[in-house]
């Protein structure tokens, strides 16, 4: 079976979030299940919700872990269990070639995994998540504390994200969340220092007055800036 238009289908749902996704958000997207949860932090209004509508949930657990085995996705957030696309994902998205897995009935199915031993890893997975999900809401309203005062007292992020034991990325997640929740915070004093208030200024008019997105972002400044940069830009500029 052929799975390269799915893989594309998943790097197209993560970029259009702009942020890393869980297996359950990646999955409810795609299918369109518009969950509490998706309506709520505002990705049940993504154009690629529903791109893939009509297929299994299921089959969606296995290419996800045939496309983190092939090098085109990684886990972004340990703790969140967040997925994210790699560079070679996105250069596959440019440039596609079949990916074939075997399919039902064969001896093997999805690069190496038999289907029992798949169904025990998927089963064990979901039972982890389940069992965690809990904490990981109060660590997360926790951590969104934390960073609110954080900024107020105008502390570098990565200086915050080392103190707090966590990676930048799961900092920008945090931003990004109180953004979709219209809390705004003033991070340009962070940004100033690291990115440069010229050279924000000359991005910002760049656009000139046009949307700014993270895709244009990304292709156009993607050469010059880091996708955390690139994260902070759209931050301060959408």
């Amino acid at each position: 079976m052929d799975i390269h238009e799915k893989i594309i289908k998943i790097i197209t749902v993560i970029r259009e979030a702009g942020q890393g996704l869980t297996r359950d958000q990646l999955q409810n997207i795609l299918v369109g299940n518009r969950t509490e949860e998706l309506q709520q932090i505002g990705l049940d209004n993504l154009e690629s919700f529903g791109i893939a509508e009509n297929t299994d949930e299921e089959d969606w657990n296995a290419i996800i872990d045939q496309s983190i085995k092939d090098g085109f996705l990684k886990i972004k957030n340990q703790k969140q269990n967040t997925l994210t696309y790699t560079p070679e994902g996105k250069k596959f998205c440019k440039k596609p070639r079949p990916i074939t897995v075997k399919g039902e009935g064969e001896e093997e199915s999805y690069g190496g995994v038999g289907g029992s031993e798949l169904d025990a890893v998927m089963r064990g997975a979901l039972m982890g998540r389940q069992n965690k999900e809990s904490k990981h809401v109060t660590e997360r309203s926790k951590l969104q504390i934390k960073l609110i005062q954080a900024v107020d007292r105008k502390i570098a992020l990565d200086v915050f994200a080392e103190n707090e034991n966590v990676d930048l990325d799961e900092v920008l997640d945090e931003l990004e969340s109180l953004l979709r929740h219209s809390k705004r915070l003033d991070i340009t004093y962070f940004t100033n220092e690291v990115i440069g208030k010229e050279d924000i200024e000359e991005i910002r008019d760049s656009f000139a007055g046009s949307k700014i997105s993270m895709e244009a972002l990304r292709q156009d400044w993607g050469d010059v800036y880091n996708e955390e940069e690139l994260r902070l830009l759209f931050y301060i500029l959408s």
